[in-house]
């Protein structure tokens, strides 16, 4: 599935997840307002935001700037990025990733995309700026249709946020690769397809093979890099595993009974995907009572 899935990285937190990516071979296009931003990043694929000199964390001023470009950005973008799957990471607490990624999503889901944003949400620690503006962030993106699965990093989970970053396309990439051969049942490229296309929140459990029980594949979520799940059923669950006796009824008493489940079986690593959770209100909330 690697061939069907560009990246689009926004802004400087966003180019950091970009970066990971593009060492693991994928096509990555990354974005900017800020020249000095963009010089330090060694790929070929850099698009500036035309008059853009950074942002200090004022979107208002980077949205100006995107749509008086707005054509050519675009036309920039989908030059260079084919795939119809577009992962989308953005820093939602910064100004140029922040501020141009509700815009450019909406455009790019228009023109046929599946979007798949990568919003990685600040600590509730930081600026009462960085908080108002993840709040205003979520605020737009929540009232864009049609969007894929969209992912929630959450930089309260670990103060190392470049192992955040290097975690989630770890697990991401593993999922891509699920290459079951079971006579049993197998996930299927389709399937995968369905469960990158699903609305709404996404995580990605993982474990290695020596670790391949239900509560092992729990664990990993729940102690993992993503905002905090705070509602059960999810529209789908994928599951694959090198535990053939591994239940189903153990991921519906956690999460709740989903739509439809897809299972395969694994020689190698264990990894469950949950698609079309609701957004985590009470994580949410926090940044609107830092401002």
């Amino acid at each position: 599935m690697r061939n069907d899935i560009n990246v689009l990285a926004l802004g400087a937190c966003g180019s950091n997840i970009g970066m990971r990516f593009f060492e693991q071979g994928f096509k990555v296009a990354f974005v900017n307002s800020s020249i000095e931003d963009l010089s330090v990043i060694k790929a070929p694929v850099k698009i500036h935001i035309k008059n853009g000199e950074g942002c200090a964390k004022n979107r208002t001023l980077v949205k100006q700037l995107v749509m008086e470009s707005i054509d050519m950005l675009i036309q920039d973008i989908t030059t260079a990025l084919t795939a119809k799957y577009l992962v989308i990471p953005v820093g939602i607490g910064g100004g140029t990733g922040s501020g141009i990624a509700p815009s450019l999503i909406s455009f790019l889901v228009n023109m046929g995309h599946i979007c798949i944003p990568v919003l990685v949400l600040p600590s509730v620690e930081e600026s009462a700026k960085t908080c108002e503006n993840a709040w205003n962030f979520i605020t737009e993106i929540s009232h864009i249709k049609n969007i894929g699965s969209m992912f929630l990093l959450d930089n309260s989970t670990d103060e190392d946020r470049f192992s955040i970053n290097n975690k989630f396309v770890r697990d991401f990439i593993s999922f891509l690769e699920i290459n079951n051969e079971s006579t049993m049942s197998n996930i299927d490229t389709r399937e995968k397809k369905l469960l990158l296309e699903t609305p709404g929140i996404s995580v990605i459990g993982r474990c290695s093979k020596t670790k391949s029980s239900s509560t092992d594949l729990i664990e990993s979520i729940k102690n993992g890099i993503y905002a905090p799940i705070e509602n059960k059923n999810p529209t789908y669950i994928g599951l694959s595993t090198s535990n053939k006796s591994m239940k189903m009824s153990d991921f519906y008493a956690e999460y709740g009974e989903s739509y439809d489940a897809f299972v395969g079986y694994s020689q190698s690593t264990n990894i469950l995907y949950l698609a079309g959770l609701q957004l985590p209100e009470k994580r949410i909330l926090k940044f609107k009572n830092k401002f």
